[in-house]
């Protein structure tokens, strides 16, 4: 498993922040309310966590939110046209949270203001979150029945976990990579090996700031892994902080079956909501 100079202060980074949470009041990150003593999850109040939404049923590979699926349950394993007729290089797109309500708040303050302990609990919301789809998936939950606990039992599905990389220049005026801010406590926590398997090597433009065709199109060809026994053969969970066509964990899990992986699963902490016809 990878062991960087920023994995090894990490325990100083996190008493540091649980001191200047202790001795400064804490404010929501979504509506700035006064936040209580103790662990505050998705540094969220009670009232904000409730806000909190699950995506809408969609299309089973890419996970796109379907208006069907707003008015009747789709039938298992429903694909949405696009799947149909040019499927992805992922086998599934999975996402803990829809990207609304106070959730962008909560991936902002990881992305923007360095908080890192939203890494952490992200990564427990999503490791929750497929323990639920495994479950269910299994035909093992039952009425009344408490989710499993994500760990190996969940984990051993896969063998390795890999972050969608930065542009070495975009990660270097940020300073981190945020879906390596997610993806390590994720690997922990369902106890699978963390490595930064891929590389960018050429720099996109924002996702966010371009329509979708151009989103389609950006993120093609960006990505490159290493051909050597690292992925050959592994079953890979893909991991980024939002997903929203899915065109960026595309490319890059077609550059990872390109170097020799088994099968790629994506996994986001949040689906941004937009319609797919």
């Amino acid at each position: 498993m990878d062991v960087t100079r920023q994995e090894r202060t990490a325990p100083w980074r996190r008493a540091v922040g649980a001191l200047q949470r202790l001795l400064l009041p804490a404010a929501c990150l979504a509506c700035g309310r006064p936040l209580g003593a103790g662990r505050q999850i998705l540094g969220l109040c009670l009232p904000c966590r409730g806000r909190l939404r699950r995506p809408v049923a969609g299309c089973a590979v890419c996970g796109a939110p379907l208006e069907a699926g707003r008015l009747r349950p789709l039938a298992d394993g429903f694909t949405c046209g696009r799947c149909r007729s040019l499927p992805p290089a992922y086998d599934r797109l999975w996402a803990a949270w829809s990207y609304e309500g106070p959730l962008p708040a909560v991936i902002g303050g990881l992305k923007y203001r360095r908080l890192d302990y939203l890494g952490g609990h992200l990564a427990e919301g999503m490791a929750d979150a497929l323990a639920e789809v495994v479950e269910v998936r299994a035909g093992s939950a039952a009425v009344g029945r408490e989710p499993a606990p994500a760990g190996p039992e969940v984990g051993r599905r896969w063998d390795l976990v890999v972050p969608v990389p930065l542009h070495w220049r975009r990660r270097w005026l940020r300073g981190f990579n945020q879906a390596e801010r997610i993806a390590r406590p994720l690997a922990r926590r369902l106890g699978i090996p963390f490595r930064s398997a891929l590389r960018r090597r050429r720099p996109t433009r924002r996702q966010a700031r371009l329509a979708r065709a151009a989103r389609l199109a950006n993120p093609s060809g960006a990505f490159t892994a290493g051909r050597g026994e690292e992925v050959a053969k592994a079953r890979v969970l893909l991991v980024d902080d939002v997903a929203t066509t899915g065109a960026t964990l595309d490319a890059a899990a077609r550059a990872l079956l390109e170097a020799g992986a088994a099968g790629v699963t994506a996994a986001v902490a949040a689906r941004t909501p937009e319609h797919v016809p």
